[in-house]
């Protein structure tokens, strides 16, 4: 596996953290595993030490925003990097996606 994964639970939202890089759907076989029983669906990834990804990350980011949609919830990108970043604006991610710089900007977006 390429990307190393952890979960850090709040009462208003549970904060996927994503080290490494995501090149296949086998590395999110452990995120999916942990989404398919989430109860909370305001969900951050933090993205601060990702360093690459593939169109299947897309599509798990992708996936995982429409489902805390259809749940009342949202999904919010934590300090991706400038080639994260990049990538986002390319594939206009940005558009889809609130990207928020700081754990202070994830905690007044998800007080609306």
């Amino acid at each position: 596996m390429s990307v190393i994964f952890n979960v850090k639970k709040n009462t208003s939202f549970i904060i996927f953290r994503f080290e490494g890089k995501i090149l296949s759907d086998a590395d999110l076989i452990i995120a999916n595993e942990v989404l398919s029983s989430n109860k909370n669906w305001n969900i951050v990834f933090d993205l601060s030490e990702l360093s690459h990804t593939n169109s299947s990350g897309i599509a798990f980011m992708v996936k995982t925003l429409t489902k805390a949609r259809i749940n009342q919830g949202d999904v919010l990108l934590l300090s991706p990097n400038s080639g994260l970043n990049r990538l986002f604006e390319i594939t206009k991610m940005q558009e889809v996606f609130s990207i928020v710089d700081s754990l202070a900007a994830v905690d007044n977006y998800f007080k609306k």
